[in-house]
C-alpha cells in the first residue's frame, strides 16, 4: 500500500462514526447534558400538553419548571415533587384567603400579602433543604390577585394553581424517570475519596523515619532537585510530597463532601431509605475516624520519639491499618454481612518506657490509644459497609449515633436582609403600579418581587442580567417575526422551545438562567397566536423593568457590591470565631452561653462559605494593591483555621470529661490564641496592627512550657490511658488552630484591606 493510500485510510478512520461518537459520547453522558436535556423535554411537555388538551394559561406551567430548575437541585424524586405540590396548594389557599378578605381594599389587601410574601420568602432562604418549595407558596400568594379584578379572581386562582401543580409533576415525573442519579454509586464513589484521604493522611504521619530519611535527598541537595550533572533528570523530577497540614485539608473537604451529599439525600425518599441504619453508622465511623487522624496529625514529635520505637510490631500494625484502608472499596461489593475482624491489642515497649521521661511516656500512650481506636473504627466500618444491601445479615454491634443536621437557619443576617428587601421592592413596584400603571399591570409587581427574592445576594453582576435578557430578547424576536408563523405541526414548536431552553441550561446556571429564557416567554406561545410586535414589545418593556428593579435592589436597601460583602464576612467570621473561643474556655457553661456556642458556631461556618463565594467572585482589578492570589491565599487559611477549629469542637465533650486536663487548663489559661483571634477580627484597629507576631510565637511556646512542666510532675498511674491521650489531643489541637491563625495573620498583613472600604458604583 502507497504511502498516500495509507495516509487516506488514516483519515477516513478519523472521520468514521465510530470516531465521532466516541467525541459525542462525553458530551451526551456529562451531567449538564442530563440536566439540561431533562429541563428540556419538562418544559416542552409542560407547554404542549396544556395547549394539546385546551387548558388556559400554560405558560404558567412552563414558568413553574424554569423557576424549579433554575432555583432546585438537580435531583428529583418523588417526596420532593409531593412537598412541592404541598407548597402550591397552601400557597394557593391563602392566597385566596387574602383576596377573599380584603378584595374590596386595594391597600389593605397590600398590606396583608407584603407582610405574608416577606415571612414566607424569608423561610425559603432559612429552610437548608429544596428551596422551590417555599418559593412556589410565595408565588402562588403573588398570582392570586389577578391585577385587581374582584370578578373571577376564585377561578383565575384556581386556574393558577392547577397550572402550577401540574408544571411540578411533569418536571418531577421527566426528573425521576430520564437519566436518574445514581445516588448510592454516587455515595460510594465520595466515600472511596474519603478513605483514600484518609489513608493518605495516615501513611504520612505514621510514617518511620528510616524511610522518611530515605526518601530525603543527599546532604547539599534540596528536595525535589535533580542529582547536579544530570541535566536529563530536570523532565523527571517529582513533585515534592504533600504536607500533614495539606493532607489535612483534603480530609476535611472529603469528609464535608460526603456528609453534605448524604445529608442531602437522607432528607429525601430515595434507595438508601432502606438501609438507613446501616448509613448512618457508615457515615459516623467515617466522621470518626477523620478525626481520630486529624487528633495525631503533627508534623513532629514533642518528644522526639516516633511510635516504632515505643511500640511493638509497630510496622505491621501499620501495614494492617493500610490494609484496612484497602478493603474498604471492596466491602461495597460484598453481598453480605460480615462481623468486625478481630485485632490484637497494642503492646507497649515496657522496659523502654519506663526508662523514659514523662513527655516520652505520656506520648507513647497517646499514640497506641489512637492507634487502637482507629483499627477499631476501621474494622467497624469494613463490617457496616458489607451489611449495606445485604441480604443475609445486619450489624451485630451497636453503631454510633449520626448527628442530625438543622432543617433551617434561622440566624443568617443575609436572610434577614432579604426579607427587607422583598418587603421594600413589593411596596416601590406596588406604588409604581398605581400611580403610573406600567406595561403588564400587576405582574410587574410580582415579576419583581419574585426575582429580587431569587437573585438575592447572589454573585453577579447587575449589567450580566442585562445582557443576558438582551440575548434573549435578540433571539426570540426573529424567531418570532420569521419562525413561529412558519410552525404548522405542534412536533415543530416542540423542536423549537426544546432547543431554546437547552441552550439555555447547557449554557448557563443558576438562576441567572431565567433572564436568557424569558426571552422566549415575551413570545405569547398558546394556542391562540396573536401576531403583533406591540403586544410583544410591551411584555419586552415588562421585563425589562423587572430586570432594572433588580438592579436597584443589588445596591439599595442593602448593598450586594463585592468589595463591601468581603469585608463583612470577613469580619463576621472572626468575630463570631473569637466568640467561640472564649465560650470553649469556660469550664460550665450557663444554657445562655450554650446557646450563644451554638449561634455563634452556625454563623461563622455560614460566613465563611459566603467569603468563600463573593472572594472567588472578586475582581481585583480596580485595586492596585490586591491581587486575586493574594485574596485566594486568605480564604484558603482562613478555611485550615475554620477546619481545626471545628475538629476542636467536635472532641470539646470528650476533653471536658478528662480530669488531667481540667486540671491542667485551671491553671494555665490561654491568652495567646483568643487575643490572635480578636486582632483578626478587628484587623483595622491600631491595636491589631501593632500585634508582633514573634511574641505570639514567643508567648505560645510558653504557655505550652509551662504545660509540659506541669505534665512531667503528674504521677502517670493515677490517670487512665485516655485522659492521657486526650492531654496530647488538646495540645496537639490547640497547637493547630494557633498555627492556622498565624497564617492567617501574616496572609491577612499582605492584604491592603483599606482599599476595599473606597467607594465605587
Amino acid at each position: 500500500m502507497s504511502k498516500a493510500n495509507t495516509q487516506l485510510l488514516r483519515i477516513k478512520q478519523r472521520l468514521s462514526v465510530f470516531q465521532l461518537g466516541n467525541w459525542l459520547l462525553p458530551f451526551c453522558l456529562s451531567d449538564k447534558f442530563k440536566f439540561a436535556f431533562r429541563v428540556a423535554v419538562s418544559l416542552t411537555l409542560a407547554y404542549l400538553i396544556p395547549m394539546a388538551l385546551g387548558w388556559s394559561q400554560p405558560s404558567t406551567a412552563a414558568t413553574t419548571v424554569m423557576l424549579i430548575a433554575s432555583t432546585g437541585s438537580r435531583r428529583e424524586s418523588l417526596a420532593k415533587g409531593t412537598l412541592r405540590v404541598l407548597g402550591t396548594i397552601a400557597g394557593g389557599i391563602i392566597g385566596l384567603i387574602l383576596v377573599g378578605f380584603f378584595t374590596q381594599d386595594r391597600l389593605l389587601y397590600m398590606v396583608a400579602v407584603s407582610l405574608v410574601v416577606v415571612v414566607v420568602f424569608y423561610i425559603r432562604s432559612a429552610y437548608l433543604n429544596d428551596p422551590t418549595l417555599f418559593m412556589l407558596t410565595g408565588v402562588m400568594i403573588l398570582m392570586m390577585y389577578n391585577g385587581g379584578d374582584a370578578e373571577g379572581a376564585f377561578i383565575y386562582g384556581l386556574d393558577r394553581t392547577f397550572m402550577t401543580i401540574f408544571g411540578v409533576v411533569v418536571y418531577t415525573i421527566v426528573g425521576v424517570f430520564l437519566f436518574p442519579p445514581r445516588v448510592e454509586q454516587n455515595l460510594r464513589h465520595l466515600g472511596d475519596e474519603l478513605s483514600a484521604a484518609q489513608k493518605a493522611l495516615f501513611e504520612a504521619i505514621s510514617q518511620p523515619p528510616h524511610q522518611v530519611e530515605s526518601e530525603s535527598p543527599p546532604d547539599g541537595q534540596e528536595l525535589g532537585s535533580p542529582p547536579s550533572g544530570d541535566e536529563s533528570a530536570v523532565a523527571k523530577v517529582e513533585d515534592v510530597p504533600p504536607t500533614v497540614a495539606e493532607l489535612s485539608k483534603t480530609v476535611f473537604a472529603a469528609q464535608q463532601a460526603f456528609e453534605a451529599r448524604y445529608q442531602t439525600l437522607n432528607s429525601e425518599c430515595s434507595e438508601i431509605s432502606a438501609y438507613k441504619k446501616e448509613w448512618d453508622g457508615t457515615v459516623a465511623l467515617y466522621s470518626q475516624i477523620s478525626e481520630l487522624l486529624l487528633f495525631a496529625a503533627k508534623d513532629h514529635s514533642r518528644s522526639g520519639g516516633h511510635p516504632v520505637d515505643y511500640l511493638r510490631d509497630f510496622e505491621e500494625m501499620r501495614a494492617e491499618v493500610i490494609g484496612l484502608f484497602d478493603r474498604l472499596p471492596d466491602a461495597w461489593e460484598k453481598q453480605e454481612a460480615h462481623p468486625p475482624q478481630s485485632l490484637a491489642a497494642v503492646e507497649y515497649d515496657g522496659e523502654r518506657l519506663k526508662q523514659a521521661g514523662h513527655l516520652y511516656r505520656g506520648e507513647a500512650i497517646s499514640s497506641g490509644y489512637l492507634l487502637n481506636q482507629l483499627r477499631e473504627r476501621l474494622a467497624k466500618l469494613e463490617s457496616c459497609i458489607s451489611s449495606i444491601d445485604s441480604l443475609t445479615g445486619t450489624v451485630e454491634f451497636e453503631l454510633p449515633a449520626l448527628k442530625a443536621k438543622p432543617n433551617f437557619n434561622w440566624w443568617d443576617a443575609e436572610n434577614a436582609k432579604s426579607a427587607v428587601k422583598v418587603f421594600v421592592t413589593y411596596w416601590l413596584a406596588g406604588a409604581f403600579w398605581i400611580h403610573f400603571n406600567p406595561p403588564g399591570g400587576y405582574n410587574f409587581v410580582i415579576f419583581s418581587t419574585l426575582f429580587v427574592s431569587i437573585l438575592s445576594f447572589l454573585p453577579f453582576h447587575p449589567v450580566m442580567l442585562f445582557v443576558l435578557f438582551t440575548l434573549g430578547f435578540v433571539f426570540s424576536v426573529p424567531a418570532y417575526v420569521f419562525l413561529l408563523p412558519q410552525l404548522t405541526l405542534g412536533s415543530e414548536l416542540a423542536l423549537f422551545i426544546f432547543i431554546y431552553t437547552f441552550v439555555g441550561f447547557y449554557i448557563f446556571k443558576g438562576p441567572i438562567t431565567i433572564f436568557f429564557l424569558l426571552g422566549m416567554f415575551t413570545l405569547g406561545i398558546d394556542n391562540n397566536m396573536v401576531y403583533h410586535f406591540g403586544i410583544t414589545l410591551t411584555i419586552v418593556t415588562l421585563f425589562y423593568m423587572t430586570v432594572l428593579s433588580v438592579v436597584i435592589s443589588y445596591y439599595l436597601p442593602f448593598s450586594s457590591r463585592p468589595e463591601h460583602l468581603v469585608l463583612v464576612f470577613r469580619e463576621r467570621f472572626f468575630r463570631h470565631a473569637a466568640g467561640v473561643i472564649h465560650l470553649l474556655q469556660v469550664d460550665q457553661l450557663s444554657v445562655w452561653q450554650k446557646l450563644q456556642l451554638v449561634w455563634r458556631i452556625a454563623t461563622m461556618v455560614v460566613a465563611l462559605k459566603k467569603l468563600q463565594v463573593w472572594g472567588a467572585k472578586f475582581n481585583t482589578a480596580p485595586y492596585p494593591s490586591l491581587t486575586a492570589e493574594q485574596l485566594t491565599q486568605y480564604i484558603a487559611q482562613c478555611d485550615v483555621f475554620h477546619h481545626h477549629l471545628m475538629t476542636f469542637i467536635k472532641a470539646r465533650k470528650q476533653l471536658d470529661e478528662s480530669p488531667l486536663l481540667v486540671e491542667a487548663k485551671q491553671g494555665h489559661r490561654d491568652t495567646v490564641i483568643p487575643a490572635l483571634a480578636v486582632a483578626l477580627w478587628k484587623a483595622d484597629s491600631l491595636n491589631a496592627a501593632k500585634l508582633d507576631v514573634d511574641h505570639l510565637l514567643q508567648d505560645y511556646k510558653r504557655l505550652e512550657e509551662r504545660l509540659d512542666e506541669y505534665f512531667s510532675h503528674l504521677e502517670l498511674e493515677k490517670y487512665s490511658n485516655s485522659d492521657i491521650a486526650g492531654f496530647y489531643i488538646f495540645l496537639n489541637l490547640k497547637k493547630n488552630i494557633f498555627q492556622s491563625l498565624l497564617n492567617c495573620k501574616q496572609a491577612s498583613d499582605e492584604i491592603a484591606w483599606d482599599e476595599l472600604q473606597m467607594k465605587r458604583f
